[in-house]
């Protein structure tokens, strides 16, 4: 009997430690498998991002040989030179997937097939190519980004350009405002930690906020002067306005300047005070106001002026032109819409982007006052007086500083 509770025992112990070795490899048997599990996926995570960093580039690819046609066609566009025939009587404009204007014009044959290859890997059986590039001169509006190292931007509204007459944006007497948008969250500028000071924007240690914007409507009759902005009342073809962000429920913040206001902002005989613009998050754009009333003739150019009054910031923006009725008007020859696609292997990126044609390419003074030379070469220098008299253009005062 002794001998039969001692071998029912031993076989419990047996039993346990089975079940002891069945467990244990069942769960060292899932953790190996969630490691495997683990490994495959950031393998494949890993595999798709440089697919698509690949697929990508070669969408960027497909860019700068549109900067090389675009910068050719408005090289060549008036031009006598022998190096321009090649490109006489065609555009990179428009076009098709199929029948793509940006290859004809840079004298590129692809046979049938359509796409360009840009790298081809015979190692991991991948490769590299661009396969559709469409551009445009007419765009909806003109966007762009201002740095401090890009603080201002001219946008062309209306521009006599060349001999023959012709105007970009030809049907610039119809404009009736302008609408004009800053600070948006698609470049990582996104509104937040607002900070309301008196119902302006005040700039915290850790705030994002919109910053100040300078606006500047250039007018010229047929042909711009510059005797013409030199002016003491100028009001109508030259004013510069302040925009200042502000939170919506200050009383007298605007979204909307007239073009009385404007007027007087040239005007050297007024106050031209800040606008304080209503700014707040959850649009495409965090600010946006509206230049009303405005009138142009058939002849005139015209220049928006946009720069950032304290250099260190950053922002992206967006100026469209609206007829009478308040309907958007293309942009035509102001700025080239880049549309591209790359691939690598099955893999495809789509990228869209904005150039400025060539021909609009021209210096605008940064600074009123700008020397690189050594200080004792330029330095600008200066006289002080203390006195106890005191004295103005427009009379005497006394010491306390009062006419």
């Amino acid at each position: 009997m002794q001998k039969l509770s001692s071998l029912l025992s031993n076989n419990k112990k047996g039993a346990a430690s089975l079940y002891v070795v069945i467990f244990t490899t069942i769960l060292f048997g899932v953790i190996t498998l969630s490691f495997i599990r683990i490994i495959l996926s950031e393998s494949r995570q890993s595999s798709n991002d440089d697919l698509s960093q690949s697929a990508y580039d070669a969408a960027l690819a497909g860019v700068e040989d549109a900067k090389i046609a675009v910068n050719q066609y408005y090289k060549c566009l008036n031009s006598s030179d022998s190096s321009c025939n090649q490109y006489r009587g065609k555009t990179p404009f428009g076009g098709d997937c199929n029948h793509s204007n940006l290859l004809s014009f840079l004298g590129r044959d692809t046979g049938s097939d359509s796409e360009v290859k840009v790298q081809e890997s015979s190692s991991n059986n991948s490769d590299q190519a661009y396969t559709c590039v469409l551009l445009s001169d007419e765009t909806a509006d003109y966007r762009a980004t201002l740095t401090s190292d890009t603080r201002t931007k001219v946008v062309p509204l209306g521009v006599r350009r060349g001999s023959n007459g012709n105007y970009v944006n030809s049907n610039l007497n119809e404009a009736k405002s302008i609408k004009f948008s800053w600070y948006s969250d698609l470049n990582g500028t996104k509104m937040k930690n607002i900070d309301n000071h008196n119902g302006l924007f005040s700039k915290k240690n850790s705030a994002t906020v919109p910053p100040v914007v300078s606006l500047t409507l250039i007018k010229a009759h047929g042909e711009i002067k510059l005797q013409n902005l030199n002016t003491d009342d100028n009001g109508s073809d030259y004013s510069t306005m302040i925009l200042l962000p502000t939170d919506p429920s200050k009383e007298g913040s605007t979204d909307t300047i007239t073009n009385d206001q404007i007027t007087a902002a040239g005007n050297a005989s007024s106050k031209n005070s800040p606008f304080q613009i209503k700014c707040q998050s959850g649009g495409d754009f965090a600010c946006e106001v509206t230049l009303s009333g405005l009138s142009f003739n058939a002849d005139d150019s015209a220049f928006l002026v946009i720069s950032l009054p304290y250099g260190d910031e950053y922002t992206d923006f967006k100026v469209a032109l609206k007829n009478g009725s308040g309907e958007d008007m293309p942009f035509k020859g102001v700025q080239v819409s880049v549309d591209s696609t790359g691939r690598t292997n099955q893999l495809i990126r789509r990228v869209e982007t904005r150039l400025d044609p060539a021909d609009l390419f021209f210096p605008y003074p940064q600074y009123e006052l700008d020397f690189d030379g050594s200080p004792d070469e330029e330095a600008i220098r200066k006289k002080f007086w203390i006195t106890n008299n005191c004295w103005t253009d427009s009379g005497s005062c006394n010491n306390n500083g009062q006419l």
